[in-house]
């Protein structure tokens, strides 16, 4: 398979877990209809499997966890795998990667680390008098 089919897939994965599954989990809609929802995600993560030959086994166990999340009633825990399984796809539909904070109004990229900060970095000792990241002081 090609990589554009693999993206393709995965794009078709992710809105059928973004537009379906995701809202009826959040809106606390009953069993019957979510149980729909999640197969019709699962059987596009079958189905589209063997295009994401390192991701493809990963999100087989997690939509069979997800199965299993729904039949035991665990609506909370069922919601947080969906989303990551929806993280996946979104990467694996070749989607940029941008860091989110849920406290903003949109993403944006965040500066780099080293860029500006006032921290040591990594294998460099705080100057004498400065606080660990703890609030310790160093002397």
């Amino acid at each position: 398979m090609t990589s554009d089919a693999g993206r393709r897939a995965a794009w078709d994965a992710y809105l059928a877990l973004t537009k379906g599954l995701l809202p009826s989990l959040r809106e606390g809609d009953s069993d019957d209809v979510v149980n729909p929802r999640l197969g019709r995600v699962v059987l596009r993560i079958r189905r589209y499997a063997p295009m994401w030959p390192a991701d493809g086994p990963i999100l087989i166990a997690a939509a069979s966890s997800a199965v299993r999340l729904l039949r035991q009633g665990d609506r909370e825990a069922l919601t947080g795998l969906a989303a990551v399984i929806a993280h996946r796809l979104l990467r694996l539909a070749g989607v940029p990667h941008r860091r989110y904070h849920p406290g903003r109004g949109s993403p944006e990229r965040l500066p780099r680390a080293g860029g500006g900060c006032d921290t040591p970095q990594r294998g460099q000792q705080p100057e004498s008098g400065q606080q660990h990241e703890k609030g310790f002081p160093d002397d």
